[in-house]
Order: structure tokens, then C-alpha cells, then sequence
């Protein structure tokens, strides 16, 4: 709740600006939009970084890394406060996450833990008779393992589900990546159908070099969380520096797929034959990836 007038001025909103997301305040004077350095607004007005108004712009900053914009009145973020997310899963995502820990678990067993994103596959072994019972004597052998007695695997059982909701949100950020590398598919799909116009399939050509680099930079990303959270038991015996690591990485996946809200709806349409809309689709791309990913060479 902000104390200045200037934050009761008609739409008043902080956004994230610019290719390097940099905050800013708008408001509406008039017929104008004014925009404002989030940095200037302090000086501009008066406010004092230890007044309350102050302490605020600090934590809108911060915010602006989690959410598209930020009005007088909202609720801060909540990975501010607690460290939760300040978004939604949807439920085959908690199932992709549960599913494959339990996987982990019983692979583990049989000393060769693997690591199963994949829903159909995961949710084929997660009906195995077989596999649910390599689950329980595993959640019982791991309870032993962390000392706990093989009693507690109650407690096992109640640490993977809850480390089964922080990993959810990667499953679902994975999702989210996965349509916008579906992307790079699409621009092929549309060189195959304009290979006969010269000038047309060298725009789709720039494009797609431009883009894959800019696809390619969360591969490694996802790579990593799957890698550090390969091993069930270092999971369970490191509970609470994992779970700030996945968090971390989940925040960091977050503010970088935001980016791509803008240009994946622009792909929803079709593709089996020649129209204006596939022309504005790569083009709309091509200045995408041109603004946000510039590439640059080093010249010696």
C-alpha cells in the first residue's frame, strides 16, 4: 500500500521494460502514458529510501522478476515472502512429478536409479505391480538408509510428496518450453512450404538460425535440475538445500519463459497451406529473437 499521490494516478502500474527487463512506473497524464525508471522514481518524487514508500519500490524490483506487472494494491509475490510460487500447476504435472520420484525410488532398489519424464511412460510403469512393490520395500529401505527405521517410511513417503510439489513447477515450465522449441518445428515446416519462393524461404531461413541458439540456452538449464535431482536418497538427506536449488532454478526458468508469452500465441494457426498470417507469424518472429536474443561476433 503506497502512501505517495503519484501511485494513485490512473493505471498506475510497474512493468518490467526493454530487452533487459528493466522496471519502470506507468501512468496515465492525460492522453499520455508516462514511463518512468523505476530508479528515478524515488528521486523524481521525493521519497526517501527508508520511508515505507521506499522499502517498497525495493520489493517491486524484486517482484517484477516473477510477475508482468505489479499495481498499487497487489499482493507481493510470494516468492518474496515464503519462497512458494506465485503461479499455478496444473495436476498431470504434480502426477509427472510424483510419478517419476516413486520411479527413482524403486530403480534405486535395484541399484540402477534412472530418472523418467515422460508422462505416458511413467504413468505405464506407475500401475506395474512389479514396480509398486520395488516402491514400498524402497521407501522402507531408504528409511533405514536416513536412519529413520523402517517403520518411519511414513515419513519417507510424506518428504517425496512434498518435494514431488516444488518439482512439479519444473514439469511444468518443461511444458512450457516444449512449445516454444515447437517453434523451430514450425519455421521448418513452413521452409518445406515455401521452398519455391526464393525470398520468402531466406526470411523463414534467418529466422530459424536466429532462433535455435535462443531455444538451445534452456536445454542445459533443464539438464541441470534433472541431473541434481537424480538421486533420491541425497535428495532426502539434503531436504532443504534442494528444495531452495529447485526453487532457484524454477525461478530462474520462470522469468526467462515469460519472454516467450509474447511470440507463442503468434504460432497458433495453420500450417498445410500458404497464407498471410504464416507471413506475419516469421516475421513477428524474426524481430522477437532479433530484439531479445541479439547475436554478436567477436572481431579480432
Amino acid at each position: 500500500m503506497f502512501q505517495h499521490r503519484v501511485f494513485q494516478l490512473p493505471d498506475a502500474r510497474f512493468e518490467a521494460s526493454g530487452r533487459e527487463r528493466s522496471p519502470v512506473l506507468h501512468v496515465r497524464l492525460g492522453d499520455l502514458d508516462a514511463v518512468i525508471p523505476i530508479d528515478d522514481v524515488a528521486s523524481e518524487f521525493g521519497i526517501k529510501p527508508d520511508s515505507s514508500d521506499g522499502r517498497l519500490l525495493v520489493q517491486i524490483a524484486q517482484g517484477l522478476r516473477f510477475v508482468k506487472d505489479i499495481r498499487p494494491g497487489d499482493s507481493i509475490p510470494s516468492e518474496l515472502l515464503d519462497g512458494t510460487a506465485s503461479w499455478r500447476v496444473q495436476d498431470h504435472h504434480r502426477e509427472i512429478a510424483k510419478n517419476r520420484l516413486m520411479v527413482q525410488v524403486a530403480t534405486w532398489l535395484v541399484g540402477h536409479e534412472s530418472v523418467v519424464v515422460d508422462l505416458r511412460e511413467l504413468r505405464k510403469m506407475s500401475v506395474d505391480a512389479g514396480m509398486q512393490d520395488r516402491v514400498r520395500d524402497g521407501v522402507s529401505k531408504i528409511a533405514e538408509t536416513l536412519g529413520l527405521g523402517g517403520d518411519r517410511r511414513d515419513e519417507v513417503l510424506d518428504m517425496i510428496d512434498r518435494f514431488a510439489r516444488e518439482l512439479s513447477y519444473i514439469e511444468a515450465l518443461r511444458d512450457r518450453y516444449n512449445i516454444a522449441g515447437g517453434i523451430v518445428e514450425k519455421l521448418a515446416q513452413v521452409e518445406r512450404l515455401y521452398r519455391d519462393d526464393k525470398h520468402f524461404y531466406e526470411e523463414v531461413r534467418r529466422a530459424r538460425i536466429l532462433i535455435r541458439p535462443a531455444v538451445d540456452s534452456f536445454t542445459g538449464l533443464f539438464d541441470q535440475v534433472d541431473a541434481q535431482t537424480s538421486e533420491i536418497v541425497a535428495i532426502l538427506k539434503s531436504y532443504d538445500s534442494m528444495v531452495k536449488y529447485v526453487r532457484e532454478l524454477r525461478d530462474e526458468l520462470h522469468q526467462r519463459l515469460v519472454t516467450w508469452d509474447e511470440i507463442i500465441p503468434v504460432w497458433n494457426i495453420g500450417l498445410t497451406r500458404r497464407h498471410d498470417e504464416i507471413r506475419d507469424a516469421v516475421r513477428a518472429t524474426y524481430r522477437f529473437v532479433a530484439f531479445h536474443f541479439p547475436q554478436t561476433n567477436d572481431w579480432l
